[in-house]
């Protein structure tokens, strides 16, 4: 009779910790039950904060934060972490593809390039010779504003210079990470400002410009490895930052804090929501479907983007969460700061994998 006590409070205990809005006022210490994490996932989250995490399975987690690298197949009943150093300034946003991690840190005319293939576990500091060297002269700011995965030993390198008086400029270099030498491929002077790119393989890559005339951003392809891009379409007039490649030139392109927008066939036509939404992510799963996250509810399209509608949850932490990934319609992760769920119905439910619990942190 004394388990049967014991597994009941446990049960009644997990139900208060869930169904309140501050996990912090009933730990576990006040009845002898079984935590409901792993007291060992303190070293992952403790004075850290996530940064970036995938589900490659319906049960293989890999990402890192700002100072471990973590995989785990068990949902963290037992996981492997790795140290990591990570600069504390950066150039421009990390830039994520699949297995691989960029890092632009130092200053615009002598980057430091972080780079990972192994998604975060290991990273190594690259310190590139321009060819030819960037030039300032004429222009009173050069930034770097993208660093980006051609193939597992090349990164694309997009600069951005404001003119004082003639048009601005765009230049873009290919680092080789052997050579370490940054070759430049091509340039523009015009009035587009590069925000992202994506290469699918090492000939074919989209990038997004965003043009302040016409308050609109716009996409161009190259085949060439970057020699030559097309002439850029139009996706919507907004600001839009955030780029994801699928299959068949299958396209999501989100704003921060704002809508998403698909296209079928290579950025060629784009197809638009017809409902105002701020999602804080989007994740492109195929060419129909798409998960999207605002700050308290997550959303679901099954037509490429243009309605959306509310998926039914249990888990009211949305507005703290920054990031998700979807591995098919049913499994997927959320997280941001020192938390992450998991879930494997689609979003009706989740499990709590990460959380600073005071038990946790103690």
């Amino acid at each position: 009779m004394k388990k049967l006590y014991f597994f009941i409070m446990g049960f009644l205990t997990g139900v208060v910790v869930w169904g309140c809005g501050d996990k912090d006022r009933f730990l576990f210490n006040q009845v002898p039950a079984t935590p409901l994490l792993n007291v060992e996932t303190k070293v992952l989250i403790k004075d850290a904060s996530i940064i970036n995490v995938r589900l490659d399975s319906t049960n293989v987690i890999r990402g890192f934060s700002t100072s471990n690298f973590f995989t785990t197949s068990n949902q963290f009943q037992n996981f492997s972490y790795n140290g990591v150093s990570l600069p504390t300034t950066k150039l421009a946003p990390y830039s994520y593809n699949r297995n691989t991690v960029v890092i632009a840190s130092g200053t615009s005319a002598a980057p430091v390039l972080y780079y990972s293939i192994d998604y975060g576990n290991t990273f190594t500091a690259v310190t590139p010779t321009f060819n030819p060297v960037i030039s300032t002269t004429g222009f009173y700011t050069t930034d770097l504003v993208c660093a980006s995965f051609i193939d597992s030993n090349t990164l694309m390198l997009a600069y951005q210079q404001k003119a004082y008086t003639t048009a601005d400029s765009r230049k873009f270099y290919k680092l080789n990470l052997t050579t370490k030498v940054a070759t430049r491929i091509v340039y523009f002077d015009d009035a587009f400002y590069p925000v992202n790119i994506k290469f699918t393989d090492y000939r074919t890559g989209y990038m997004l410009l965003y043009r302040n005339a016409s308050y609109a951003t716009f996409i161009t392809k190259t085949l060439d490895t970057g020699r030559t891009w097309s002439t850029p379409v139009e996706i919507a007039k907004r600001v839009i930052t955030g780029l994801q490649t699928g299959t068949k030139g299958t396209l999501c392109a989100t704003e921060d804090f704002g809508k998403a927008y698909m296209s079928v066939d290579s950025g060629k036509t784009w197809k638009q929501p017809t409902t105002e939404l701020k999602l804080t992510d989007a994740f492109m799963l195929n060419q129909s479907v798409i998960f999207g996250m605002d700050s308290s509810t997550l959303w679901k399209s099954i037509d490429t983007g243009v309605t959306w509608n509310t998926v039914p949850s249990t888990n009211s932490e949305f507005q703290n969460m920054k990031k998700l990934h979807f591995q098919d319609d049913q499994n997927g992760i959320i997280y941001g700061g020192q938390k992450l769920y998991i879930t494997a119905d689609g979003g009706s439910s989740w499990k709590v994998l990460l959380y600073p619990y005071s038990y946790i942190n103690e």
